[in-house]
């Protein structure tokens, strides 16, 4: 009778091991890492409606170019109006960034702008959406 009462012992001991999850391997499992995850805009990395540091021309080698918008309509126009460094440029590029959806725009004048050379984008389609528009010459 001793041997079936120890057998019963050493087999529910066994089971309550088994149940606690105390047998396995040396090895800890490893952990897993928690993934980073990155804000995106569109898929754009370059959006951003904060302007940037601005360079300027050296003297008396500026160009100018004026952004306007109608105020009934989301068309943004952007007015080559030429300067002193006109000579010095090989190109304009004028880049929107657009608020509502996120999207970047860009397009450049011609390989030689005459002074009044317009470009016209389509806004953001809410009046007080505050696009931005980068001119890079």
């Amino acid at each position: 009778m001793n041997y079936k009462l120890v057998t019963v012992c050493v087999l529910l001991l066994a089971a309550l091991v088994l149940a606690a999850g105390c047998v396995g391997t040396d090895n800890p499992p490893a952990a897993t890492p928690t993934p980073t995850v990155e804000p995106t805009q569109s898929g754009n990395p370059d959006f951003s409606l904060t302007p940037g540091p601005t360079d300027s021309f050296p003297d008396g080698k500026a160009v100018t170019v004026q952004i306007g918008r109608d105020s009934n309509k989301p068309t943004i126009t952007a007015t080559y109006s030429g300067g002193k460094g006109t000579n010095q440029i090989s190109r304009i590029e004028v880049t929107l960034y657009r608020a509502d959806d996120k999207e970047v725009i860009t397009q450049q004048f011609g390989r030689e702008p005459k002074i009044g050379t317009e470009l016209t984008f389509e806004g953001s389609s809410t009046p007080s959406t505050s696009d931005r528009v980068k001119v890079v010459a």
